[in-house]
């Protein structure tokens, strides 16, 4: 386990850590969260210390990132791992455990019910002692072997007990040098088999081994033997120690593509994949593909499994609906298949014979995206922003505008009761649609006239709300207040981007655009502040 915290950390790279006074530890060198492998880390500071420290800096330092950027290693726990009460409640108000990552530090502290910090405490300490295991079975097997062959004097340094690395370590590799670790490990390739990786393993159309062996004058029996050795050499090396930093960015990527996600993604991964590697000459996204565990290359898609399997299920998904689900419909049921929601309406476009459409406008239904005050939030979800009035506040009813109404699968004439962290509440569409009162969550959250309140269903069917008190200041933040955005700063370019998102709108859009699609659903509000 050769990582440094800020290998783990993402956020560590890119702050002034000279202004972070949190990372001074006792026992410690200088640096050491960039410097100091973490199994060394671990033998001062325990997983419970190190969780805690990375808790005040995601709430403190770090508070508009994501959960899951701040700790990527959360995206391939085990959630039965961080088996504690307050993130069993998180998880229920969050909907998913992806759901909860994507939530960043402030907007989980916004969440009713929930205690931001000991959730992340938990969460963070259940990745590090998890590491820390694993640490710790290393240091024996090192220490067992260590004494087998010869007697060393004690190491100095500020750290006790650490065996002395012998010459089978393997290199400290921070993420952006992992193609020197892979020509590090394939430079020494033969012509044959250069050939073979370059026309066989690392290609999108293989070349056939007999026209490859006619090429190269030999029989295709040698061929498949050079082959088979190659992928055997991979094979061997992802099994390697030296091997882990690659192997920790593998499980991250499987975790973020999800079931199926268009090629591009893949190579816009990271910034590193789009890299040559020069022992093999492919792009490094080539060796990546080659080596990922469950996903394969299907025309423009990367799927997990058979692509054909896939496309039916979403057919069969589609079509058992009692009624054509809405395009925001549909794309929720495709996301229950395991499509990222950033890749779930391409996903839906590429599959032929589906029936998901929107709903006739002369029956009042519209799309969720072009319903007023309902905004796209960064889970994938919708949510619906409610202005608090006093009538809320005493009890009344929460009226529901159709298209959102349609979008969490109420119809006209339908009476539910759904589940929320205060009891259940009732949800009806009688003359027009409407939530029950939610006076005590309104109390629980200390929500007075003129705040907001963002509310949704989870793909479970709980009701999760989300209280933002009303914004002050200039008209950009009180508009990026009404779309549910709270982190501070940024420029009137990206502030516009992030409208343009949460209002539907798919890739670059500019200050005509964005207005346009307000005016179409009848956003005034907002039309207002930007106008």
């Amino acid at each position: 386990m050769n990582f440094c915290l800020s290998d783990l950390v993402p956020p560590l790279r890119w702050s002034d850590a000279a202004r972070i006074g949190t990372l001074d530890r006792p026992g410690l060198p200088d640096a050491w969260w960039r410097t100091l492998p973490l199994h060394r880390v671990l033998a001062v500071a325990d997983a419970d210390a190190l969780a805690e420290l990375l808790t005040v800096l995601a709430l403190e330092h770090w508070p508009a990132a994501a959960v899951g950027d701040v700790l990527p290693a959360l995206y391939v726990l085990d959630p039965d791992e961080a088996d504690d009460p307050q993130v069993a409640i998180a998880l229920d108000r969050a909907g998913s455990w992806h759901g909860l990552l994507a939530l960043s530090g402030r907007e989980l502290a916004d969440q009713p019910f929930v205690k931001a910090r000991p959730v992340l405490a938990a969460l963070f300490s259940a990745v590090f002692a998890r590491m820390a295991d694993s640490a710790e079975t290393a240091s024996e097997t090192a220490s067992e072997t260590a004494s087998k062959t010869t007697q060393k004097g004690e190491v100095s340094g500020s750290l006790p007990d650490e065996p002395e690395p012998g010459p089978a370590d393997p290199p400290e590799v921070i993420p952006e040098l992992i193609p020197e670790l892979i020509d590090a490990a394939f430079a020494d390739l033969d012509d044959q088999t250069w050939m073979v990786a370059q026309n066989r393993v690392f290609t999108d159309d293989p070349s056939a081994p007999e026209q490859l062996a006619r090429l190269l004058g030999v029989p295709s029996e040698v061929l498949a033997d050079a082959e088979a050795a190659l992928r055997g050499r991979i094979a061997q090396w992802l099994a390697s120690p030296e091997a882990a930093p690659y192997n920790e960015h593998l499980a991250r990527l499987t975790a973020a593509l999800g079931v199926a996600v268009p090629k591009a993604r893949l190579v816009a991964a990271a910034d590193w994949h789009g890299r040559e590697l020069r022992s093999l000459e492919v792009p490094a996204w080539r060796f990546v593909l080659a080596t990922l565990p469950d996903h394969r290359l299907s025309g423009d898609w990367l799927v997990a499994g058979d692509v054909e399997d896939l496309r039916e299920r979403t057919r069969a998904l589609i079509t058992a609906a009692e009624r054509p689900p809405t395009v925001s419909q549909a794309l929720e049921l495709v996301r229950s298949l395991g499509v990222r929601p950033d890749a779930a309406r391409e996903w839906l476009d590429s599959v032929p014979q589906l029936r998901a459409q929107r709903v006739p406008r002369g029956r009042g239904l519209k799309d969720v995206s072009l319903t007023r005050r309902c905004f796209r939030q960064p889970d994938g979800r919708w949510w619906l922003r409610v202005d608090v009035s006093g009538d809320h506040l005493g009890g009344g009813e929460v009226m529901l505008p159709t298209g959102f109404a349609a979008y969490v699968g109420l119809a006209p004439g339908d009476t539910r009761t759904v589940q929320s962290a205060a009891g259940d509440i009732g949800l009806s569409w009688h003359t027009r649609p409407s939530l029950g009162s939610l006076r005590r969550i309104l109390t629980e959250v200390s929500a007075e006239e003129g705040s907001h309140i963002f509310l949704t269903l989870s793909e479970e069917g709980l009701l999760r709300v989300r209280h933002l008190p009303a914004a002050g200041g200039d008209e950009m933040r009180r508009a990026l207040r009404l779309v549910g955005y709270t982190a501070p700063g940024g420029t009137p370019e990206q502030a516009a981007r992030v409208i343009a998102t949460r209002v539907g709108l798919a890739g670059p859009a500019g200050r005509p655009e964005i207005l346009a699609r307000l005016r179409e659903r009848g956003d005034r509000d907002l039309l207002t502040l930007l106008g």
